[in-house]
């Protein structure tokens, strides 16, 4: 064995370390799970049949003329398209709230009496929030995004139509009548986001909303005639036009940017 003085060994420079691994860069689990949220749904649906501004008088209220088919429980209506849209902020991955608006459209056929060119649309416009209960589930959450939702909102609901309406000489002119209806809206919708990638998710989803009604008016005009407004909160149209309840469905498919 050989012995190599101590100031030899000084010399010779260190042996370097061995270079620690680094581990690599782990991607955030909640990217695209939090941050501002932009919606679209194009959807389907509709509200029953009937009208929600109905002719019932009450308190044994006289009312000269007829009402029209539509004011006293006749169906014309069918679905239609449902557009709706919303902008908010998912505050945490489980949750998000924000502002939501939508139109809806209805074709009606003409009806019995005469009343002809129905036509009816309603819009909407308050807020929303949203639970996501799987988001914490990483293993779930990176393929699907399931959701349940509400909030509250303003609804407002016209049909218009044209029909023979009867004058002070005793004879009946075509006119034009429109039905405004006005509601606080809860919506309650359900669905299933598919994200397509990190930030865009598309999913369909089904929604049912209660429109509680609030107020009603029944509007009538002619050319060369005086026009009459009856509201089921003013005296004297309170006494025989009502405002109903009733509930709005929509299917549709979500397209969902987070960001």
């Amino acid at each position: 064995m050989m012995l190599v003085s101590a100031s030899a060994m000084a010399g010779e420079p260190a042996a370097a370390a061995p270079a620690e691994k680094s581990d690599p860069k782990t991607e955030d689990p909640t990217s695209g799970l939090k941050g501002f949220e932009l919606l679209l749904r194009p959807s389907f649906g509709g509200a029953p049949s009937d009208s929600p501004v109905r002719f019932q008088p009450s308190g044994g209220a006289q009312v000269q003329g007829d009402p029209g088919a539509l004011l006293q429980g006749a169906s014309p209506w069918s679905p239609g398209f449902v557009g709706q849209a919303a902008v908010g902020y998912r505050f945490l991955p489980f949750l998000s709230a924000g502002l939501r608006a939508g139109i809806r459209t209805s074709s009606g056929t003409n009806l019995s009496d005469g009343s002809q060119n129905l036509s009816r649309t309603s819009w909407d416009a308050g807020f929303y929030v949203r639970a996501y209960p799987l988001a914490g589930v990483e293993s779930i959450s990176k393929y699907i995004d399931p959701w349940v939702g509400t909030g509250i909102e303003y609804m407002r609901d016209t049909q218009s139509f044209q029909r023979n309406l009867p004058t002070s000489t005793g004879g009946s002119v075509l006119g034009d009548v429109s039905l405004d209806h006005h509601a606080i809206a809860i919506p309650m919708a359900i669905g299933v986001d598919y994200r397509v990638t990190r930030f865009l998710s598309l999913g369909p989803s089904f929604e049912y909303t209660l429109a509680n009604a609030n107020a009603a008016c029944a509007k009538t005009s002619a050319p060369g005639f005086s026009g009459s407004t009856y509201c089921s909160n003013e005296a004297p149209g309170s006494s025989f036009i009502k405002a109903q309840s009733y509930g709005v469905w929509t299917a549709g498919l979500d397209a969902k940017l987070t960001f």
